[in-house]
């Protein structure tokens, strides 16, 4: 990658080639539970590098408007929420959720009001996930339906974590199968533990740190495997699968009878919003919010719960304890800290151009190309990838063992 399209990639803002492309799809925007009852405060926050205000109206109704307010640029996100709109604490201009002026104060004349119309998003609510469409209204797709949202409530929970890094660098480690041996040693090999501590051992698949890999590319992006030998069973092999979809989704396989989505929001261009949503096709998960949020790792020192905001810094040293680096391979505790430690460690400047990709990096190879060319096709006025795929309910995720000749994109 040239440091040309490093820069490409990566700047989201308005007006850029990543952002007019971005800007073809509905994005996550805020998780329902922060604007949870009709009238209650708003919320402000980033998207595609704009300041956003989020609220529910009166009725119920979730707004997303710019958080300037019109009249002289100050944040709707200190305003009052009341009377079927979000009014400007300033001089008191009132506003419903499609933008409309209900009130000028200091300006009684209808017939300005009636004239002008403040910058509001198309908001649609599914799952416990506010979107928005930012885009052009007349290239408006589908808002997309994903697996997760073929559950009931009581079998989905949704977390969100905000990190001062690149969607890009989040996205990538997401594909990355290779790391997840490694990196996440102490959830997902055990083995190393009990070698470091003499005891005997059963060899298991994920001893394999170098797995084997294949993408196919598909309407929605493409979807990555990774080939892992599995001790004792000559002919076959595991197949971890993972779909990836526009823009910065990926559906992964968890255990005992879960599995992930998860979405990349780019806030700005060093910043990121992550929506992780657990669910599952049989079992009831809501009261297991608290148990899922340690094994994500989404909690204090390095996480706020009130704000999502993920608290790893370097002056913290990113809340890596050493001291317990001789048990812990990683000295974190929790697979999202992990990954979190890594995407932030290349918040500062980091240039692609300077990498030396390996076989292992191919889904992140061909996650890149897959961004470059939706910016080309953006830019040229068509339509980038998977923009219009409304479905992807039965677009699942898989880890299963299957014979070494079996054709795994069957699966």
């Amino acid at each position: 990658m040239k440091s040309q399209e490093n820069n490409l990639l990566t700047e989201i803002g308005p007006g850029t080639p990543a952002g007019n492309m971005f800007r073809r799809y509905w994005h996550p925007v805020a998780m329902s539970s922060q604007v949870p009852t009709p009238d209650c405060d708003p919320v402000s926050l980033d998207l595609l590098g704009e300041r956003l205000v989020v609220f529910r109206d009166t009725e119920g109704r979730v707004g997303v408007l710019s958080d300037r307010c019109m009249h002289r640029g100050v944040s709707l996100g200190l305003g009052r929420v009341e009377e079927g709109g979000i009014r400007c604490i300033y001089h008191g201009w009132k506003f419903d959720v499609e933008g409309n002026i209900l009130d000028t104060p200091n300006h009684p004349v209808c017939s300005y009001r009636e004239s002008k119309k403040a910058t509001a998003y198309k908001a649609v609510e599914r799952s416990g996930i506010v979107w928005a469409y930012m885009g052009p209204a007349d290239k408006e797709p589908p808002l997309r339906s994903l697996p997760s949202d073929n559950v009931p409530d009581s079998q989905r929970l949704v977390f969100r974590s905000n990190a001062k890094s690149s969607y890009l660098s989040m996205w990538e480690g997401g594909v990355d199968s290779s790391h997840v041996g490694i990196l996440h040693t102490n959830a997902i090999r055990p083995n190393w533990g009990r070698r470091r501590r003499g005891e005997e051992v059963t060899p298991d698949r994920w001893d394999s740190l170098a797995p084997t890999y294949d993408v196919q590319d598909m309407d929605y992006g493409f979807r990555y495997v990774a080939f892992r030998d599995v001790p004792g069973q000559e002919g076959k092999r595991q197949a971890r699968l993972v779909p990836t979809m526009m823009p910065g989704i990926r559906v992964l396989p968890g255990e005992e009878g879960f599995d992930l989505v998860i979405i990349e929001a780019p806030m700005g261009d060093c910043e990121t919003g992550t929506y992780t949503i657990l669910y599952s096709h049989d079992t009831e998960l809501a009261h297991r919010t608290e148990e899922f949020k340690i094994f994500l790792g989404l909690v204090p020192p390095m996480y706020d719960d009130a704000t999502h905001n993920v608290l790893m810094e370097w002056p913290n040293k990113l809340f890596q304890n050493r001291a317990s680096m001789d048990s812990s391979w990683s000295g974190y505790d929790g697979i999202k800290p992990e990954d979190l430690a890594m995407a932030l460690s290349l918040s500062k400047g980091w240039d692609r151009s300077t990498e030396n990709l390996v076989a292992a990096d191919i889904a992140v190879m061909r996650l890149r190309a897959m961004l470059k060319k939706a910016i080309k096709v953006t830019e040229s006025g068509g339509d980038p990838v998977g923009w219009d795929f409304a479905d992807m309910t039965q677009v699942l995720p898989t880890d299963q063992t299957i014979d070494k000749a079996f054709d795994w994109k069957l699966l």
